[in-house]
């Protein structure tokens, strides 16, 4: 088992998040886990964010989530196109709503005179757009990524505004409204009634690896026998007795294994997709069934890298103890010192293909933004390794937790 590398996350979302006082405030983030997130942003949780902390703006609420990312890597990059559509290389210059303007801000302290680029003023169509034309985007476009609204107000817009694009979104997309939230916003409950609705919305989202148990089990039985003769099914070579680099397929009372670069080659077949260097989902040679090339590798990364985290799926289910709120601050503080460490392994993550469009013109503009580009801009793996190894003086600002880049315009 590889050491010392995080698996893939079994969950990574970007979502837009919405004042409920003030309608027109709005605050784009990430994060592995939106309830806990959402609990941080109106002051219930620890951490949050800045621009997220005024009593006059609380509570916020999740209007939409974009779901579906390959790795943690893939939805901050999402998110800073997302946050900075202005000036992301994935959106083409004559596409964008707004383009990007300088300011110059003289220092208080050297009366030197800084350049930095303005951030525009969007509202909540302009998120959208925005939204539609990362969506749209080539180097998003062949992730399976799904988008769930939470608030139907705000999908009555984006659905007009789908009305008045001609440019479709692509066909393996999944957009939705979630019922279940949109009823209970409509009826009155009960407190009974309003706990059982706990488990509705963002709170009935799968954020762990227990979907993976049965797959585990059956992976790390034919792979953990000791059996050298094992073939992969396209090939026909023997794979690794170590299960580095095999795909099993998850479909009860099939066999078949694979070697990742076979199944990569096998699921591209397709002659109308010969542009797309992995597709997000295919036939498995084995059994026929179609199979979800995320699953695969999530699988395949939680076999390999997740020691701590197999371990807590098998572990036997005990009686929660002690409140939300401790728990919450002790997923935090795991949670918080493992970010760098994640950082230091971008350059092996490479489960799904590179985004094409490289981001190191946004690094470039963006780095006059902000100071820590360590968390926010989608930099070459060489400047975050520099930015890790010269640490720069800590900012009053206080760590958050979730959301990996907070670089955002607060609407007020």
């Amino acid at each position: 088992m590889e050491k010392g590398i995080a698996p893939i996350p079994a969950f990574y979302a970007c979502y837009l998040l919405r004042s409920i006082v003030r309608h027109a405030s709005l605050y784009i983030g990430s994060t592995p886990n939106p309830p806990r997130r959402l609990r941080q942003h109106n002051g219930e949780s620890k951490g949050g964010a800045v621009r997220t902390s005024k009593d006059s703006l609380r509570p916020w609420e999740m209007t939409c989530l974009v779901a579906g990312f390959p790795s943690k890597i893939a939805a901050l990059q999402f998110e800073w196109a997302w946050q900075n559509p202005q000036l992301t290389r994935h959106i083409a210059p004559d596409s964008r709503i707004t383009q990007a303007t300088m300011t110059t801000r003289i220092s208080p302290k050297t009366g030197k005179a800084r350049k930095r680029p303005k951030r525009p003023r969007l509202s909540l169509t302009d998120r959208l757009r925005n939204l539609h034309l990362l969506l749209r985007a080539r180097s998003f476009r062949q992730w399976p990524l799904k988008l769930t609204f939470y608030c139907e107000d705000v999908f009555r817009v984006w659905s007009k505004l789908m009305e008045q694009t001609t440019e479709r979104l692509p066909n393996g997309l999944q957009v939705a409204l979630d019922e279940s939230s949109r009823s209970s916003r409509n009826s009155k409950q009960s407190d009974g009634e309003q706990a059982a609705s706990q488990q509705i919305g963002i709170h009935g989202l799968d954020l762990d690896y227990a979907k993976f148990k049965s797959h585990l089990e059956k992976s790390r039985a034919m792979l953990g026998a000791g059996d050298h003769s094992l073939k992969c099914s396209i090939c026909r070579n023997v794979v690794r007795p170590s299960g580095a680099a095999t795909l099993v397929c998850p479909s009860d009372g099939c066999s078949a294994v694979s070697h990742l670069q076979c199944l990569a080659s096998h699921f591209r077949k397709d002659p109308e997709k010969d542009e797309i260097v992995v597709r997000s989902s295919g036939s498995c040679p084995g059994c026929r069934s179609e199979t979800q090339w995320t699953d695969l590798v999530k699988e395949l990364s939680l076999r390999m890298r997740g020691e701590k985290e197999i371990k807590a799926i098998f572990k036997p289910k005990r009686a929660k103890k002690g409140s939300t709120k401790a728990a919450d601050l002790l997923e935090d503080d795991s949670e918080q010192s493992g970010k760098e460490e994640d950082l230091r392994n971008i350059a092996v993550i490479g489960e799904w293909p590179s985004i094409e469009d490289s981001s190191d013109d946004d690094d470039a503009t963006a780095t006059h933004v902000q100071h820590q580009t360590l968390r926010c801009d989608p930099t070459p793996e060489r400047k975050l390794f520099r930015t890790i190894a010269h640490p720069q003086t800590p900012h009053s600002e206080p760590v958050i937790e979730d959301s990996e880049c907070d670089e955002v315009e607060l609407l007020t």
